[in-house]
């Protein structure tokens, strides 16, 4: 059974990618140069920098990527949607998105599939604030979720648990809280009485002293959150410019872990506005608060950075198939796992060193 919001999205979702699909390609050209280094169009799923990216900001501002070879232009854009639209279209080498909008392009062939993990969990999730009388997912009804935005993959995620748990839909409102102060307050005031929001968002209000208490949705257990994608394409074709880029990720990931205050820093320098206001000691321990949450499950111990579980990617699909917004597919139709093992293929005592000594 399909909810009628859950059809919106997927149409919404189907139509824009298709829409990118029929563009010329106009991705970079690797016999091309800039200094010497390959020209490489990144487009990242996110309407504003925050900790949460924080590895996204070390990896240029500690020069990784000219290292690899690599000149790296980075461009946000405010959904996952629109950044696989993005790579799908040739506007962009490399994307990185959550699970959504590639399983559900895969069958309107749209040919795009992972090549390596950045969120290795499901990062959406049900949570109340403490002493909530609401203790499972059937207690929601007639209750008020805040939410982001009513069309936001939180909101999408609340909705379909809801659905998964024998309800209705409209048995409880979402209702649109932002993000930033304005969260806080709604929380803080009871405008709402339960969250769907996603992981980094949930360090922000715990940082702001507010306790909050997980919803279980069995489904998403141990589920895979997503990662960067390219074309098939550019699987063949640029796997080497592939390997760089993630090796050059995998280095700022190792820094970050090394270092997290450092790589907080690097974070400020690039984008002054990620700090925020009040005391410097304060931004930066709830800054290297969020960045923790993003560092958790990478696999530095066995050193698999950006491996792509198969047994977890399947649990993706398996809770987006019972939402009724894919047709079940093998996971591996829409991932590789070829190239984690020269992500890995560099020096991290030296890369640690190099963190250890950041200022």
């Amino acid at each position: 059974m399909k909810t009628r919001r859950a059809m919106k999205l997927v149409s919404g979702a189907v139509a824009v990618l298709c829409a990118a699909a029929t563009l010329s390609a106009c991705g970079s050209d690797d016999s091309a140069s800039s200094g010497g280094l390959t020209p490489v169009k990144f487009a990242m799923a996110s309407p504003s920098w925050n900790a949460g990216f924080a590895v996204m900001a070390v990896v240029e501002a500690e020069g990784f990527y000219q290292e690899e070879g690599l000149k790296v232009t980075t461009n946000l854009f405010p959904s996952a949607t629109q950044a696989a639209q993005q790579v799908a279209g040739g506007g962009a080498d490399v994307g990185l998105m959550t699970v959504e909008p590639v399983a559900i392009g895969h069958d309107k062939d749209l040919d795009l599939a992972y090549f390596s993990s950045y969120w290795p969990k499901w990062i959406y999730s049900l949570q109340v604030p403490e002493g909530s009388d609401v203790k499972s997912i059937a207690d929601l009804k007639g209750k008020k979720i805040g939410v982001t935005a009513v069309a936001s993959s939180g909101a999408t995620f609340a909705r379909t648990a809801m659905k998964l748990n024998g309800m209705s839909e409209n048995d409880a409102s979402l209702v649109p809280i932002g993000a930033g102060p304005q969260q806080i307050n709604a929380i803080k005031s009871g405008q709402v009485d339960a969250l769907a929001l996603w992981d980094i968002q949930y360090q922000s209000v715990k940082n702001a002293g507010i306790t909050l208490t997980p919803l279980p949705v069995t489904e998403t257990a141990d589920a895979w959150g997503g990662g960067f994608a390219t074309t098939r394409k550019n699987l063949g074709a640029k796997k080497d410019v592939l390997e760089r880029f993630g090796r050059a990720v995998a280095k700022a990931f190792a820094f970050s872990k090394a270092n997290p205050e450092a790589a907080v820093r690097d974070l400020w320098k690039l984008h002054p506005e990620t700090r925020g206001s009040g005391s410097e000691a304060k931004a930066l321990a709830d800054g290297v608060k969020v960045l923790q949450v993003r560092l958790e499950g990478q696999g530095f111990d066995d050193k698999t950075l950006g491996r792509i579980d198969e047994a977890a990617f399947t649990r993706s699909l398996d809770f987006l198939a019972s939402a009724d917004l894919i047709k079940k597919f093998p996971a591996k139709d829409v991932y590789t796992d070829e190239l984690f093992t020269a992500f890995n293929n560099f020096s991290y005592e030296d890369v640690v060193k190099r963190a250890e000594s950041a200022g």
